[in-house]
C-alpha cells in the first residue's frame, strides 16, 4: 500500500525489485494519494514490467492490502510497506524456507531503524518456530502476537519488560501460501484500523499446519513520527474505538480454537480498558464517550474473566488502584 509516500517510496521500490525474482510481480496499490507516488509508480511500471499499479480512493490500509490480494496471482505472497525495505535475499530465502520444509508460512527477523537515523538495530526471532502441526503454533507462535498473558504482567511486576516474551505481528515479516488465502477466504478485516495485522496473521495461523522460520533480519522497518505508530494513537476515541474491536476479534479467534487461547491476552483485556481509562481521566476523549466505552469494555466476558484473575501488585501502584477502581 502507498499513501503519500514520496519521500521513501524510490528506495523501497529499489530494494524490493533488486530481491524480486525475475516470474515474480509487485503489485502497488496507490491508496489516493495526494503527493508525488503516483508519478513515482508511473514511471516504475515503464522501467519495469513487474511493477503493476492499482489506483483506489484513500482508505485504510486494510483495503489497500485487500486490493492487492484480489489482484495476486503468485504462489507466495509477501507485504512490504512503503517506507521499510528489504534485504537481497529476503523473498528468496523466504520461499526457499516454505518450499524446503513444506510450510504454510515462514518469519524472519527483521532490522529497525529511526528515520533519519543511519544505525540499523536487528531484531531477532525469540524463538524456533518450526512447527509441524496447527497444535503448536497455537501453543509456540500464537502467544507471541496475540497480547500479554497474566504471567507475563507477574513478570513485569518483577522488572522484566512487558514485550520480552512478545513478537513483533506485522505482516511484512512473513510468506505466506496465497492457496491457503483463498481457500479460507482470509482477507484483511477493514473494520481494524489499527494492528489490523495482528488480525490477518492469527486468523492466517489458525488454519496453517505447518510453520518455519528465518533467523536472519531480512526485512527492514522504518519508525517515523508520522506514522500511523505514532499518530493513530492521538486520535483518541477512534483509538478507543479500535481497542474495543481488537479485543472481540481476538474473542472470535479463541472460539474459534475451542476456548484456549483466551488466557492468552488476558493481561490484555485489563490493559486496553485501563488504557481507556485514561483517555477519559486524561482528557483525551470526551469524558462521557471515554466511560461509555469503559463501560462497554467491562461488558466483555473475557474482561471481566480477567479482572478477576488480575493480580494486584503495589509495585505498580497506579495499576493496582485503577484495576480496583
Amino acid at each position: 500500500p502507498c499513501y503519500n509516500v514520496e519521500r521513501w517510496l524510490p528506495r523501497c521500490l529499489d530494494e524490493t525489485l533488486a530481491a524480486l525474482p525475475p516470474d515474480a510481480e509487485l503489485i502497488a496499490v496507490d491508496d489516493g494519494s495526494t503527493d508525488a507516488t503516483p508519478e513515482i509508480l508511473r514511471e516504475r511500471t515503464k522501467a519495469d514490467s513487474r511493477v503493476r499499479v492499482i489506483t483506489v480512493e484513500n482508505g485504510v490500509a486494510s483495503a489497500a492490502r485487500n486490493r492487492g490480494l484480489d489482484a495476486a496471482a503468485g504462489e507466495c505472497v509477501f507485504f512490504v510497506d512503503a517506507d521499510d525495505g528489504v534485504d537481497p535475499d529476503f523473498f528468496l530465502a523466504m520461499a526457499g524456507a516454505l518450499e524446503r520444509d513444506a510450510a504454510d508460512c515462514c518469519v524472519c527477523a527483521m532490522n529497525e531503524h529511526e528515520d533519519g537515523d543511519g544505525t540499523w538495530r536487528p531484531s531477532r526471532l525469540k524463538g524456533d518456530y518450526r512447527f509441524r502441526s496447527n497444535a503448536e503454533i497455537a501453543a509456540g507462535y500464537l502467544p507471541r502476537i496475540l497480547g500479554y498473558s497474566l504471567d507475563d504482567v507477574r513478570a513485569w511486576y518483577a522488572g522484566r519488560p512487558l514485550f520480552a516474551r512478545r513478537e513483533m505481528a506485522s505482516a511484512c515479516r512473513l510468506a505466506f501460501r496465497r492457496d491457503l488465502i483463498e481457500r479460507w477466504h482470509l482477507r484483511f478485516d477493514e473494520s481494524v484500523v489499527f494492528f489490523e495485522d495482528m488480525v490477518f496473521v492469527a486468523s492466517y495461523l489458525l488454519k496453517a499446519t505447518s510453520m518455519t522460520c528465518v533467523d536472519r533480519p531480512l526485512y527492514r522497518v522504518t519508525s517515523r513520527s508520522s506514522g500511523q505508530m505514532r499518530t493513530f494513537p492521538k486520535e483518541g476515541a477512534r483509538y478507543c474505538r479500535n481497542k474495543l474491536t481488537l479485543l472481540r476479534k481476538r474473542d472470535a479467534f479463541d472460539r474459534e480454537a475451542g476456548g484456549t487461547l483466551a488466557p492468552l491476552y488476558a493481561g490484555t483485556c485489563v490493559l486496553s480498558a485501563l488504557e481507556i481509562l485514561a483517555y477519559a481521566v486524561r482528557g483525551r476523549i470526551g469524558r462521557r464517550e471515554g466511560f461509555r466505552l469503559l463501560g462497554e469494555c467491562l461488558d466483555e466476558p473475557s474482561v471481566r474473566r480477567a479482572l478477576a484473575g488480575f493480580p494486584l501488585s503495589w509495585r505498580r501502584p497506579d495499576v493496582a488502584l485503577a484495576v480496583l477502581f
